[in-house]
């Protein structure tokens, strides 16, 4: 078969000026399951992101049939087809799922893929600085329907998609390290710990993600939700780096009017998490939206009369509403200059105490179901 030479094809050109032109990862993603329909047979494009842990995988992102799938899978990633391609950096065709799936019946998720009606796959590795950090891939309900010139074409792209999706990792990944830079000062200005923050995340994903699998709120948790708020759940107290060192660290209770100025926290670090985000819309990205709705409304109650705006229920960012609960239940399980540290079991009985006035009721009902996960983070982190 004669090699095609892409780049003397005006249309592949236009291809990937248009990639290159995408900012988000579902602006890449949407853009590539509109627009390569004429070059490969695909039900389904999707985004499969290695887990820090680099034993697990989870579906970033999948658009089927022009629709958005939200549902969050994570698990092994031995357990998938993603593990050869993440480990050796080659892209990878299965013609005949079902096939596949019956020399593999250990493997929960190739029998929910085949479940699904899936029969044929191609996947492609994803690169962020020379490393595979997830794969892209592309789904059939067909047998048999991919060969080698499908794979040709991929590689060609290949390059180009991994560049647009590292440039994304990248610009997150730098925003992300400066404005951590001043939530760590603030943390240590506040406390004597430096776990709180790293248990935070951990509890704030862990109640996501059982949100996500069971609860009234798992149509509006997937997992770029999940990923999220493991990332900006550390920068809820960042506003804390402009309250002055006698109120942040006094021994005894705050006056009215210490405590009013410590209120400000909130305000002044959703300002700095506003600045962030204009600056890179400015560059064509839009990371922060959750961050900004954490550091802003993580001090409000689902009775109303939490800080700094007094919302209520459902107006309350559901993100907030999370993080509410985890910050909560680890500043009662920390000691302060100001009290000693509760037991986990009583830490645990506040937030009991607290549903339906101070928390959700969804969200501190789902807590309690997960008490053996915290447990092992709360153990995991231990100062």
């Amino acid at each position: 078969m004669k090699p095609i030479d892409f780049y003397q094809d005006s249309k592949f050109i236009y291809l990937i000026q248009m990639l290159h032109s995408k900012a988000s990862f579902n602006d890449i993603l949407e853009f590539i399951f509109n627009s390569l329909h004429e070059h490969l047979p695909y039900n389904c494009v999707g985004i499969a992101a290695v887990n820090e842990d680099k034993e697990t995988i989870n579906t970033r992102k999948v658009v089927s049939c022009g629709h958005v799938n939200n549902r969050f899978y994570e698990t092994p990633l031995s357990d998938t087809i993603f593990d050869s391609v993440i480990r050796t950096g080659l892209p990878a065709i299965i013609n005949n799922l079902e096939v596949y799936q019956g020399k593999h019946l250990s493997s929960a998720w190739l029998k929910r893929v085949v479940e699904e009606g899936i029969r044929a796959s191609l996947v492609l590795p994803l690169k962020v600085r020379g490393e595979n950090v997830g794969a892209i891939f592309f789904f059939n309900k067909e047998a048999n329907v991919y060969n080698e010139e499908h794979l040709e074409f991929l590689r060609f792209l290949s390059a180009h998609i991994s560049t647009v999706f590292e440039k994304s990792f990248l610009m997150r990944e730098l925003a992300l390290t400066t404005v951590m830079g001043l939530a760590n000062l603030a943390e240590k200005r506040d406390l004597e710990t430096g776990q709180h923050i790293r248990r935070l995340k951990h509890y704030s994903r862990a109640l996501a993600i059982e949100l996500a699998t069971n609860s009234a709120y798992r149509d509006r948790i997937d997992e770029e939700f999940i990923q999220d708020i493991f990332d900006f759940s550390p920068l809820h107290d960042i506003g804390k780096v402009g309250i002055p060192d006698a109120i942040l660290r006094k021994p005894g209770k705050l006056t009215f009017d210490e405590f009013e100025n410590m209120k400000k926290h909130t305000i002044i670090g959703g300002e700095i998490m506003e600045a962030v985000e204009e600056n890179l819309k400015s560059k064509g990205f839009t990371f922060f939206k959750m961050g900004i709705d954490i550091v802003y409304y993580h001090q409000e109650k689902f009775n109303g009369t939490g800080y700094p705006r007094g919302l209520k229920k459902e107006n309350i960012p559901l993100s907030a509403r999370i993080v509410c609960v985890c910050d909560v239940f680890d500043a009662c399980s920390l000691q302060r200059v100001y009290k000693e540290a509760y037991s986990f079991e009583d830490s645990y009985q506040i937030i009991k105490e607290g549903r339906g006035t101070h928390f959700d009721p969804v969200i501190v009902d789902t807590f309690m179901n997960i008490r053996g996960k915290i447990g092992e983070i709360y153990s995991r982190f231990r100062d």
